[in-house]
């Protein structure tokens, strides 16, 4: 009798997980394959060091979610002394804040794809942002691709000469996590 219910117990546990696991859609970005983009009037570049985690599911957006940071001092604009100055104190002051996150709060459907709503910290301001953005996927690969805007004042970006809004383009390469 006991080892009927142990069994059932178990066979019952291996459905219920099986059935989570197929509404719960973890995804693993590629590595090297990334595009995280910015540009100003004067300067443009990239970041790398794309790591967090990425929990997004088209049909059940209730229960997806973006916690990701970027390493600052991966920044590169094609000259020494740019990123340099961009490292520097009075702009991302990388040795204070190695990181940029944005974590979601909600992911949402729009007309052509959707948005995650959340919190963007730089440096030591966080900011209530919404990224929209698409996702192309099938089988277990997928590419998330999105444009957003920044004011650099907001968040205490101080440098002269390159423009108070800074944008940024995301393309994403993901696969499934196991």
């Amino acid at each position: 009798m006991k080892k009927k219910i142990l069994y059932s117990g178990a066979i019952c546990l291996l459905l219920l997980s099986a059935f989570t696991s197929a509404y719960f859609v973890g995804w693993q970005v590629k590595e090297d394959d990334y595009a995280v983009k910015f540009s100003t009037k004067g300067a443009s570049g990239t970041l790398k060091g794309l790591k967090g985690t990425i929990e997004f599911d088209s049909l059940n957006l209730a229960d997806s979610k973006f916690d990701v940071t970027v390493d600052v001092n991966t920044i590169s604009t094609g000259m020494g002394l740019k990123n340099r100055h961009a490292l520097a104190a009075d702009f991302l002051d990388a040795e204070r804040y190695p990181t940029i996150r944005f974590a979601s709060h909600t992911v949402t459907p729009m007309e052509n794809g959707f948005v995650a709503n959340g919190n963007l910290t730089i440096k030591d301001v966080t900011r209530k942002i919404a990224i929209p953005f698409a996702f192309d996927g099938s089988g277990d690969e997928g590419v998330f691709r999105g444009q957003f805007e920044l004011n650099r004042g907001d968040y205490n970006l101080e440098k002269k000469r390159i423009g108070e809004v800074i944008a940024v383009e995301l393309v994403v390469p993901v696969v499934k996590q196991q």
